[in-house]
């Protein structure tokens, strides 16, 4: 920690500490500038959870060199074949890094996401050197060798496939009807034919995203879709209005005078409003009342009162 006046200060102190990081027995990505008077933090006070009074300067991106081994695709929830690099295993910014992302066909092929060339127009192949940035989890794989002299003697292009992995189906590109270009990502024509779609499909379904389902995770997933238990997620429709159509099937007639009495069934249940008004006023609603009630639900014992199922 060192104390500084100007801001010329603070960047040769910046630069001295990130010349010397190498040496440190612990991982630092930056340093951080604070106002060393409290009184004048706590008139600058915080920014959500981030204080005013202080800023961070980080070090830029670390840049390991390594091998691709090998290139795999893999295919998403929507079907979308991903490349990702296999890499020699090489330690990054403290983390082991052995896969990178290589986003799609043309990035392998050095073009860009607007048709720029990219890494001067060069293709990666199989036994590249590339060097990979340390840059948050996800790592995006880049060719050093400009000259060539780094790429194995017989490495061939590497050709995208053109049919799904997993499923033999046909993988297309499609173009978009209102720019008329061609989509970057090629995607899987199978649908749920597709292992791979329906098992990730089923991931998405019980994840804390969707449905949130606890102890049904990847693992269960990929056991059930195996054995042929669980082949795909299940079409879900409004939960009332399942109850209420179900009802109207089994329920005839049911006067609303006095509160609900629950009979035990192996039916699910579903809530129905108390009725305060008098049965003279409350006819019509009662009518209704009795479309939407389901058969695991009786009236009052009183006389007079009774349910008629079909």
């Amino acid at each position: 920690m060192k104390r500084c006046e100007t801001v010329e200060e603070l960047i040769a102190v910046y630069h001295s500490i990130e010349e010397g990081r190498a040496q440190l027995d612990y991982d630092i990505d930056g340093v951080v500038y604070k106002v060393d008077r409290l009184d004048l933090q706590e008139r600058l006070g915080f920014v959500s959870r981030s204080p005013r009074w202080a800023i961070a300067h980080k070090f830029p991106a670390e840049q390991a060199y390594t091998i691709l081994n090998e290139i795999e695709i893999q295919v998403g929830r929507t079907g979308a074949l991903t490349p990702v690099a296999k890499l020699e295993p090489i330690t990054v910014g403290g983390v082991v890094v052995s896969n990178a992302t290589l986003h799609n066909e043309d990035y392998i092929k050095g073009i860009g996401q607007d048709g720029e060339p990219i890494r001067e127009g060069k293709d990666l192949r199989i036994g590249d050197t590339v060097k990979n940035p340390a840059r948050g989890r996800r790592h995006s794989a880049d060719r050093r060798c400009r000259s060539g002299k780094k790429r194995p003697e017989g490495a061939s292009p590497y050709e995208f496939p053109t049919v799904c992995p997993a499923c033999g189906s046909h993988a297309v590109r499609e173009e978009n009807e209102k720019t008329g270009r061609v989509d970057a990502v090629r995607r899987c024509t199978g649908g749920l034919i597709c292992p791979a779609q329906a098992t990730e499909k089923l991931k998405h379904f019980v994840s804390r995203n969707a449905f949130d389902i606890e102890g049904f995770g990847d693992k269960q997933v990929d056991a059930f879709y195996r054995d042929g238990l669980v082949m795909s997620p299940p079409r879900t429709s409004s939960p009332w209005k399942n109850a209420t159509s179900a009802a109207s099937r089994n329920c005839a007639t049911v006067r609303v005078g006095a509160p609900f009495r629950r009979r035990t069934c192996s039916r699910p249940s579903m809530p129905v409003a108390r009725s305060t008004s008098t049965a003279s006023s409350s006819r019509s609603a009662s009518a209704m009342s009795a479309r939407a009630m389901p058969s695991c639900w009786r009236g009052p014992t009183a006389p007079g009162t009774h349910s008629t199922r079909r």
